[in-house]
């Protein structure tokens, strides 16, 4: 039961990202008052679920 929960805490992904793209996520992020790592998983979340 306990290694279920455990499996379930958020989980940090690293990756390398072109320097404008890194530009416009952050322009995103920050017009959105969200993060760039919430941005980041929000947006990957959309795309998975449609």
């Amino acid at each position: 039961m306990r290694i279920e929960l455990l499996g379930r805490r958020p989980q940090r992904i690293t990756f390398t990202a072109h320097w404008q793209l890194h530009q416009r996520l952050q322009q995103r992020a920050d017009v959105e008052g969200r993060s760039m790592s919430n941005l980041i998983s929000h947006l990957l979340e959309v795309a998975i679920n449609g």
